[in-house]
């Protein structure tokens, strides 16, 4: 049950840090320039690469924290609907990236853009970050 604990711990701050990680590459890549350009920097392109249903789940959380935080039985019931259909829009997100993703040029484009260095990076730079902190905090 503890190691269970842990290890959901862990995987937050796995998930977390690499959200972190992602949004500092954003910002650097933004910034980066060509040979003989200079690039501004502006919130907006955050914003505009931001995936905005993390603002949705953050609200429908603090809602349904709320609603089912004051032990009524609609409370409940709402739980459990929101639940299920959770998971039919995951289904239908799921089949809708499966039905558009070109898995040819998704293959092109990762060889000629670096994304596969960046990913394999990003992720040991989190891989060693989580680690540590669960070495911190439960070593």
């Amino acid at each position: 049950d503890e190691a269970t604990e842990i290890a959901g711990i862990v995987k937050i701050i796995l998930n977390s840090g690499l959200g972190i990680l992602a949004t500092l590459v954003a910002l650097w890549w933004q910034t980066r320039a060509s040979e003989g350009q200079k690039k501004e920097f502006s919130w907006l392109f955050l914003w505009d690469k931001f995936p905005k249903f993390v603002l949705g789940y953050f609200i429908c959380s603090g809602i349904l924290t709320i609603i089912i935080g004051q032990g009524i039985p609609e409370g409940e019931a709402l739980q459990f609907a929101v639940h299920s259909m959770s998971r039919w829009w995951f289904s239908i997100a799921f089949v809708a990236l499966g039905i558009s993703t070109n898995l040819k040029e998704l293959y092109k484009n990762s060889k000629s853009t670096g994304v596969i260095k960046l990913y394999l990076v990003s992720n040991s730079i989190d891989i060693v970050l989580s680690f540590f902190a669960a070495w911190i905090f439960f070593g």
